[in-house]
């Protein structure tokens, strides 16, 4: 089989989970025998270097700047346009060399959506893979469909362009969970969302393999948290609840993002008095399981719906106790006080609770570490991308009798 994978940033150039997790199954795919190509965009991760991959294309034009996480929409609308023809002519390059049998969309977020609708017309069949509220926000990420939302009698296209939505009809969704799923479904979109199936991700066994739970260790105060340093993460409730915690403690952020907001949580600490017991910086997934195995608890602190959430699993996976909120998907596989301990989000009391309560109680701390990596090895990577293979294969398998009968 013949995959083109579509989305808007790949690694090593990433930003969030989404984009690891399409890399993670492709490698998959490719390992499994199958011809893997990716086309996306041009966004570079500052300090970050091109990985030497053969196949993978970084030529489309975003509408969003992921380095200061705000929109990057010309003004001129013969701007947007050339955005545009830019891309579907990297689209159509990117075709005639994979020949693809099956395209498998990704997080198409600030990409431009007549990409979508180039596709459909030329009948290729596509699995969208949904990990996050892009379709949601869609229109309002994309400079060219969003010029065209508001008018009455929209034309097909301009200069070749689409305007419209694609409808994607024959396309096959998958989400990453029910929430997600239902989220998807409260948007007036002509998508098929209702009777997409619900494929949840995983973890890499490479990376995290499961960890038995060890004899309990002493407690020593090490706090851990992994993911992006961005305001909806709670990164500054995890922070303010450190200050209430005793002066032994101490806290690791792990994870890049915005970079005025990781300043303004270095002043806060400072503020608060405990900016000599906190660290901050980015590390490659292949460094994170060491950074578990060390800790002492894993914050999870989201404040925004999320989509799944594998860093708890990761955790788990390590035999690390997790402290989490339950917003969005997480709470599909957060269990309190049995693989977890839980939160209100935005309260750093509660969350200084909850982390001296596991100090203090070794015997929860056993609970969790016990059965967290039972909750792990329900989603593996491996088992992620088989279930994924299986739509693809028969998406492609599908439109290879059908052009076979026509």
């Amino acid at each position: 089989m013949r995959v083109l994978t579509l989305t808007n940033t790949y690694p090593p150039h990433y930003y969030g989970g989404y984009e690891l997790t399409c890399h993670d199954v492709m490698r998959r795919f490719a390992e499994r025998g199958h011809d893997v190509a990716v086309l996306t965009s041009t966004v570079r991760v500052p300090g970050v270097d091109d990985a030497d991959e053969p196949g993978v294309t970084r030529s489309l034009h975003a509408y969003w700047d992921w380095e200061r996480n705000g929109p990057l929409l010309p003004r001129n609308p013969l701007a947007r346009l050339r955005v545009e023809q830019h891309n579907l002519a990297e689209l159509e390059a990117a075709v005639a060399r994979a020949r693809p049998d099956v395209v498998s969309v990704w997080h198409m977020g600030g990409l431009s959506l007549s990409l979508l609708t180039s596709l459909e017309a030329r009948r290729l069949p596509m699995v969208l893979t949904v990990a996050n509220e892009w379709m949601l926000r869609a229109v309002a990420l994309d400079g060219w469909s969003r010029l065209w939302r508001w008018t009455p009698l929209t034309p097909r296209s301009v200069a070749g362009v689409p305007t419209r939505l694609p409808r994607l009809a024959s396309a096959q969704l998958n989400f990453v969970s029910e929430f997600t799923k239902r989220l998807t479904e409260t948007a007036s979109l002509p998508w098929p969302v209702r009777d997409a199936p619900v494929v949840s991700p995983g973890i890499d066994g490479h990376d995290f393999p499961l960890r038995a739970a060890e004899p309990l260790r002493s407690w020593g105060w090490r706090i851990l948290y992994v993911g992006r340093i961005d305001r909806p993460k709670g990164v500054e409730t995890l922070v303010r609840a450190f200050a209430l915690l005793p002066p032994e403690a101490r806290l690791e952020l792990v994870g890049g993002g915005d970079v005025g907001y990781q300043r303004h949580l270095l002043a806060l600490a400072d503020e608060l008095g405990v900016a000599d017991r906190l660290s901050m910086g980015a590390a490659p997934r292949h460094q994170l399981r060491q950074r578990y195995v060390d800790s002492d608890v894993v914050v999870f602190p989201s404040e925004w719906d999320e989509p799944f959430g594998l860093v708890p699993l990761e955790a788990m996976a390590c035999a690390r106790p997790v402290v989490a909120t339950t917003r969005g998907g997480s709470a599909e596989f957060l269990r309190d006080e049995e693989n977890c301990l839980t939160f209100p989000a935005a309260d750093p009391d509660a969350l200084a609770r909850a982390v001296t309560r596991l100090a203090d109680r070794p015997e929860l701390r056993r609970t969790l570490v016990e059965h967290g990596p039972q909750t792990a090895s329900r989603y593996t990577a491996d088992r992620y991308a088989d279930e994924l293979l299986r739509l693809h294969e028969r998406l492609a398998a599908a439109n290879g009798s059908a052009r076979d009968n026509g």
